[in-house]
């Protein structure tokens, strides 16, 4: 390991509030970071603080992902290990999880040998109450997740992996929908209302759940709505059921029809 190395990961180390020192020599440990630029499913770039989570899943298995209360899909076989808000802006402006160290306490990197830890990207984001969007940093209320590519690692004893701006090429998108959980029914979104002026459409929509964030797919046939976020940004669904909200889409040649979907 280079020594430049070292010490970002001493760094990454203190920003956590981790001491090297209290680290058992047997211990595994994991330094990650995406290159970014990393974004959510709207295609708008992830936000500063936003989390990033460690998971694990079992050999002959892949990662299938959380639910709105950020429990995994599959529990026989993933597991979230630790979910931290890091997201962070390079100089440049793009906005991905810097270099950060993760300890693994060596009996739990045993425990979990018949497997593989990597790096999901999740989208906590919630109303600001201003009309637009913030990071909650809640990894038990999460709208959306993706897995960084290529960051799938095996933990094993007193081992050291780096793996730096692991990603696609364009940075990691969270671009799964979470799950609603199994005990659970999500109402349909009905449009109640819809007007068009000064350039653009408003849509008054009710059965909307407040955990959720909603856009609107928009195309020229009630079949061909190609455009899953049509809306400039996404909107929170309303704190009461039957309250309604408005989304406002800016007026297009290609899109007549509309639905309201998840975002």
């Amino acid at each position: 390991m280079t020594k430049n190395i070292k010490k970002m990961l001493a760094t990454a180390l203190v920003l956590l509030g981790v001491a090297v020192v209290g680290a058992a020599q047997d211990d595994a440990l994991i330094a990650f970071s995406t290159k970014g630029p990393d974004s959510y499913a709207d295609g708008t770039p992830v936000l500063e603080g936003e989390v990033y989570a460690i998971v694990w899943a079992r050999n002959g298995s892949t990662f299938q992902g959380v639910d709105l209360n950020g429990q995994v899909v599959d529990a026989a076989n993933n597991e979230v290990i630790v979910a931290l808000p890091l997201a962070k802006a390079k100089r440049n402006g793009d906005v991905h999880c810097p270099l950060t160290l993760f300890q693994i306490d060596a009996s739990f990197a045993a425990a979990h040998a018949d497997g593989e830890f990597s790096l999901v990207l999740f989208d906590t984001r919630v109303a600001d109450g201003q009309g637009g969007l913030k990071v909650s940093g809640n990894a038990h209320q999460v709208q959306g997740w993706g897995e960084v590519a290529k960051s799938r690692v095996k933990a094993i004893g007193a081992s050291l992996v780096a793996l730096t701006n692991v990603g696609d090429a364009n940075g990691t998108i969270a671009a799964n929908a979470t799950a609603v959980p199994a005990d659970e029914t999500i109402a349909q979104p009905k449009i109640t209302g819809i007007s068009v002026a000064n350039g653009f459409v408003k849509l008054t929509v009710a059965c909307t759940d407040p955990r959720l964030l909603y856009n609107v797919a928009a195309g020229d046939a009630p079949n061909r709505l190609t455009n899953r976020h049509a809306a400039p940004a996404p909107i929170q669904g309303g704190k009461v059921r039957m309250r309604e909200v408005i989304v406002v889409l800016p007026i297009r040649d290609d899109q007549k029809f509309f639905k309201i979907v998840r975002n």
